[in-house]
């Protein structure tokens, strides 16, 4: 069984944003949901399980936009959302990471002679 705690990951990791046409897909849902019970330590319920609460939590207006299922007026917030980002484009982390050699001073130590 995994980590069913639905209505708390609704309260900690979904914003409503009324004015916000746009909203997450169905992916990022389920990805930020994964996110969110990575940093728990929890292990993920099934999709099946998680958009059967997701109904019953109200969430399930969608619509279809080249080929995804948006869900309008819903954004990501909280420590899941940002995992889940940088998890899903990690070209972002090392553009600000200030400790790579790309971007910024290296950690390495000069070996001594």
């Amino acid at each position: 069984m995994g980590c069913s705690d639905y209505a708390r990951f609704v309260e900690d990791c979904i914003a409503f944003d009324e004015a916000d046409e746009y909203g997450l897909t169905d992916d990022e849902m389920y990805g930020l949901y994964l996110s969110w019970c990575q940093i728990g330590h929890q292990p993920p319920s099934s999709s099946r399980a998680f958009w059967s609460a997701m109904d019953a939590h109200g969430l399930t207006v969608r619509r279809r936009v080249n080929r995804s299922n948006i869900h309008p007026g819903l954004r990501m917030t909280g420590p899941a959302a940002l995992d889940y980002i940088l998890a899903s484009r990690p070209s972002l982390l090392q553009a600000v990471n200030p400790f790579t050699a790309a971007t910024g001073p290296s950690l390495e130590m000069p070996l001594s002679a």
